[in-house]
């Protein structure tokens, strides 16, 4: 793991109510075994996050530095990005009921105002999170000195606009959660998003950082081809992951659940192959932290590797009985929203304390283990104490969270 940060998490949120299957199947075992691969990773989320921001570069490049590096980059965002669209295609009317317009096309104009005042709620979210993590802190001089001269920020409110402008996972899912609704507008989506997906996978490094020299108009684009540290999530290249979603949504509504998920796996292997053989494009870029803009061959490789991850935790919900383990980990999937939000405030004020890049590995550990369980804590407090009042991107019929729509 290195001295940058490579990952912060998705609060993709958790779509409850599946779509019944034709394949006699109940839609609670899927469930099961996405909450399981989306809480796993969640669970770890806290710990990932301190240490980047606290351990010390040999910390990071450690054994633990490195399965912590994995998880983030392996089954992180972009497993959380593509369940979104796993589960925006799972709470869409069939296909053949929108001949002549129907009761999808009914469902449709129901549904557009709640989508982008949904949409809305994520991006005031998005800058809400910027000032709780960011700019109090500054203005309270609580952020450590060296991540200012990394940045090349000032110590003073000069650096306001930058904090409050970062592009991150909640203004990429307010963004990927309009394109998803005008997508399944079209009686054909699963392959115009299939199609949408390969095409961004390749032509997303021609079009990285252009600008027109327009600053409003350049600080929108950055949240569609930006960079870190200004933009960690673009639209291009991470609109392919909830893409992919919507056609993996659509097939789970028609094929045997058991069947598709281990031709997923098996799919997700062949993909990760075909990854390797694509050729070199990394002339095309010179990102520090190419985690957050991958070339073609890498985002190909991500997809494959989501797919066959969820084809192991669907295989472990069917293998292993329900167990405290699980319970937890279903709690942070729900709840998963609360948890990144909770989690990115202590650590940033926390820095006051711990510095930037400075703990060793047994300070680490107390950190990890302190920041998780309080997290954990007061996530739980805020759902027994705020049992009506979540800001939800679905409606569903179980209980469930402010939540993007993974």
């Amino acid at each position: 793991m290195t001295n940058n940060p490579t990952t912060q998490l998705s609060p993709d949120g958790y779509f409850t109510r599946a779509a019944k299957q034709p394949s006699g199947m109940a839609g609670r075992a899927r469930i099961i075994s996405f909450d399981l691969a989306r809480g796993f990773t969640v669970l770890i989320m806290p710990s990932i996050h301190v240490c980047m921001f606290y351990s010390t570069i040999p910390v990071q490049q450690s054994l633990l530095g490195d399965i912590l590096g994995f998880i983030a980059e392996g089954p992180g965002a972009q497993l959380f990005m593509l369940l979104m669209g796993v589960f925006f295609a799972l709470q869409l009317k069939p296909l053949s009921t929108a001949a002549g317009g129907g009761r999808q096309k009914k469902w449709f104009s129901q549904m557009t105002s709640p989508v982008f005042k949904r949409a809305l709620l994520l991006f005031i979210a998005a800058y809400a999170l910027n000032i709780l993590k960011f700019i109090i802190p500054l203005g309270l001089g609580l952020l450590p000195e060296n991540l200012l001269m990394e940045l090349q920020l000032k110590n003073d409110f000069t650096s306001v606009t930058f904090f409050l402008l970062i592009g991150d996972i909640l203004h990429f899912a307010a963004i990927a959660y309009i394109i998803l609704f005008i997508l399944t507008r079209t009686r054909y989506y699963p392959y115009i998003s299939l199609a949408l997906a390969i095409a961004i996978l390749f032509f997303s490094p021609y079009i990285w950082d252009v600008k027109t020299n327009i600053a409003f108009v350049d600080q929108l684009l950055n949240l569609f081809n930006g960079h870190p540290p200004q933009t960690f999530f673009p639209v291009f290249p991470w609109l392919v992951y909830p893409l992919i979603g919507l056609t993996l949504g659509y097939l789970l509504k028609q094929v045997n659940n058991n069947y598709l998920l281990k031709k997923t796996g098996i799919s997700g292997i062949g993909i990760m192959i075909i990854s390797f053989c694509f050729p070199d494009t990394s002339h095309l870029t010179t990102d520090y932290l190419p985690f957050y803009r991958t070339e073609p061959a890498d985002t190909l490789f991500h997809v494959g590797f989501v797919l066959v991850w969820l084809s192991i935790f669907h295989w472990l919900s069917k293998k292993i009985p329900p167990n405290h383990l699980f319970r937890l980990i279903t709690f942070c999937s729900k709840n998963i929203t609360s948890i990144y939000i909770i989690q990115w405030i202590l650590i940033c004020w926390c820095m006051a304390f711990t510095g930037y890049l400075q703990l060793n590995m047994t300070q680490t550990i107390c950190w990890m283990t302190g920041i998780t369980s309080i997290t954990l804590l007061l996530t739980h407090a805020l759902k027994k104490s705020t049992p009506g009042s979540r800001l939800t991107t679905h409606d569903s019929s179980q209980n469930s969270e402010l939540k993007t729509p993974n």
